[in-house]
């Protein structure tokens, strides 16, 4: 797996500008975005598939609400707020427009956003 430039990823990603995004790990098919979020780098959290590389969390639905659930039970809470706190962690739950289901996750610490970006680079 080899890690994207920053033109490739800009490509795939026309909002990114290598002003506002920094290259954080090396490319891995190891672990996804909901891994990521979730901290764990050892797995590919994937609905339905269970052992070895894969996890996903028992009587959890891959859906919008099932995802929240994720979050929620680890103690996040809901907000319609967007912007990024100074002391606050959140979420951000992308889903397709077509069919409302969710297909990526980045994380905040507060002063910055973080996403795994499929099997490329965190």
């Amino acid at each position: 797996m080899r890690n994207r430039t920053h033109a490739e990823l800009q490509a795939r990603f026309p909002k990114l500008q290598s002003s506002n995004y920094k290259h954080a790990s090396e490319a891995t098919a190891r672990y996804n975005c909901l891994a990521f979020a979730n901290g764990d780098y050892r797995h590919l959290w994937e609905a339905g598939k269970h052992g070895g590389r894969y996890y996903w969390p028992p009587d959890i639905a891959d859906t919008l609400d099932g995802w929240t659930e994720i979050f929620t039970a680890k103690g996040y809470e809901l907000t319609t707020n967007r912007e990024l706190e100074p002391g606050f962690e959140k979420v951000a739950i992308y889903v397709d427009l077509d069919d409302l289901l969710p297909g990526h996750v980045a994380i905040s610490d507060g002063r910055t956003w973080a996403s795994k970006l499929g099997r490329i680079q965190d």
